[in-house]
């Protein structure tokens, strides 16, 4: 490799895609079928929801276990979530690895949203949490975060055997990492936190006995706390929760959510 040489050619690369443009569209699919490649051109969608879903302490994990026992967390961790997340209408799914990325549009795209998240919480807290904590001595948890804002996409890399991917840049998925990250290190249980504009609209009075309040096995309560920490670069607030759904009343409410959504 002539190193020098080739940097140059990187540099040069890259100063010939310093004039940036964007170009708007009206939804996730079409962004993403319209990214281009090799090009400064990012394809923008307005009022994205994104959850950001990430496995609290996988470096311990990853290092106290062998790899064969560590991709058995993934797969535990990869494959629910886009089930999950397709059931629910998500317009595109990544997995990073040890989370995975989930982006949502069009009308209620924040209540489909939070039901995919809290029906993944609920997953792992039945059927993982415990089975991976009694055979391996792991606690198994997640940090999922739920915002919402504008998004650019773009295919970064080269055509070359497919060696490129999708790049995401906006405050949805930026504040959805870092709410993620902040509930994550609050409880050893999996713990859903959505901005505070998720949480009105989750808050209507529709949709608030479903999925604000506690259900009938116990005292009507609000199951939410209210958090103030650094979002962006202010202080902001946002909402957590920690409950799962009821085994006796979370299919009910599911699926009256859903037929509120459709009738409306």
């Amino acid at each position: 490799m002539e190193l020098w040489n080739f940097l140059d050619e990187l540099k040069e690369k890259l100063d010939s895609l310093e004039d940036i443009k964007t170009e708007d569209y009206n939804s996730i699919e079409d962004a993403v079928n319209n990214a281009r490649l090799e090009k400064p051109i990012w394809n923008r969608v307005n009022n994205v929801v994104a959850v950001f879903a990430d496995l609290k302490n996988s470096t311990q994990i990853s290092n106290r276990k062998t790899k064969r026992v560590y991709a058995k967390f993934l797969e535990y961790t990869g494959y629910p979530f886009v089930k999950i997340n397709e059931k629910f209408d998500s317009k595109f799914i990544d997995i990073k690895g040890d989370g995975g990325l989930s982006l949502f549009s069009g009308r209620y795209a924040e209540i489909k949203a939070f039901l995919a998240a809290e029906t993944f919480k609920t997953f792992q807290e039945k059927y993982v949490r415990g089975k991976f904590k009694s055979k391996y001595n792991i606690n198994l948890s997640f940090g999922i975060g739920i915002s919402k804002g504008d998004l650019l996409v773009k295919r970064i890399g080269r055509r070359k055997e497919d060696n490129n991917f999708f790049v995401w840049a906006g405050n949805a998925v930026n504040n959805a990492a870092l709410i993620s990250k902040y509930v994550k290190i609050s409880s050893n249980k999996t713990i859903i936190g959505v901005s505070k504009d998720i949480y009105h609209i989750l808050n209507q009075e529709k949709f608030r006995d479903y999925l604000i309040l506690s259900c009938e096995c116990s005292n009507k309560r609000n199951l939410w706390e209210r958090e103030e920490r650094f979002i962006g670069s202010n202080i902001d607030i946002f909402y957590k929760i920690e409950s799962d759904w009821c085994k006796k009343h979370g299919e009910e409410y599911i699926n009256t959510v859903l037929e509120i959504i459709n009738e409306s």
